[in-house]
């Protein structure tokens, strides 16, 4: 059986979110009006968190790991 890895370099991230916009397009997933967003009904399979350390800011890219039976679902 095949098994696929993904790797993401964080020191290469920006922040951007081109990754985010890039995935919504590509899984035709709706971007969500900000009404629905406060809601809590985006649905987001790929998402940045934001990591505080000491004042130092950076962000970690959070993919949808495609499990096989999903708890986010």
């Amino acid at each position: 059986m095949v098994r696929w890895g993904m790797v993401i370099d964080l020191d290469k991230c920006t922040a951007c979110q081109a990754c985010v916009v890039a995935c919504k397009a590509e899984n035709n997933v709706p971007i969500g009006s900000e009404a629905e967003q406060a809601a809590g009904r985006q649905i987001s399979w790929m998402d940045l968190v934001v990591k505080n350390v000491d004042g130092r800011v950076s962000m970690l890219p959070r993919p949808c790991m495609h499990c096989d039976s999903p708890p986010c679902v």
